[in-house]
């Protein structure tokens, strides 16, 4: 039997098990981090970050946001901004899930047109994540600098 994954706006009640779900995927603790972006997601509309739950449990999470014309790309996009996924829940629809809301909230409201996102292509299992969900490669390449102290 398939579970089912629950998905809802995020909410200020959430932001310890949102800190506790990143410590696991990047090994910091970065609360100051997450206030700012609690900060900013309350400003946007609410199907631009979403919490996952299963189990009774918080379990995943997504950050986007929506920019009109950004990097050169024609009309409004939706950027996949940070996607997070307990651990011990990988493989069982939570991401997909997180980013079918994701994708829906701008149809429903015709506010986008496209939705994108960076990666790390030395992360293998997301790369393929966003490639199964119909993700592929753009136009665009990314290009940094590293400054000097």
């Amino acid at each position: 039997m398939k579970e089912t994954v629950s998905v809802r706006a995020l909410e200020t009640t959430d932001f310890d098990a949102v800190v506790a779900i990143d410590e696991r995927l990047t090994g910091q603790t970065r609360k100051d981090y997450w206030r700012t972006r609690f900060d900013v997601a309350a400003l946007r509309p609410p199907w631009m970050s979403a919490i996952a739950e299963l189990d009774g449990r918080v379990v995943g999470f997504l950050f986007g946001w929506v920019g009109e014309s950004e990097f050169g790309i024609a009309g409004p996009t939706a950027w996949v901004d940070l996607v997070g996924v307990e651990p011990a829940y990988r493989g069982r629809g939570v991401g997909a899930a997180l980013l079918d809301r994701f994708v829906e909230g701008g149809r429903e409201l015709r506010a986008i047109r496209k939705v994108a996102t960076l990666i790390d292509l030395d992360q293998a299992d997301v790369r393929e994540f966003f490639v199964r969900r119909g993700f592929r490669h753009g136009p665009m390449v990314q290009l940094e600098r590293t400054l000097d102290g």
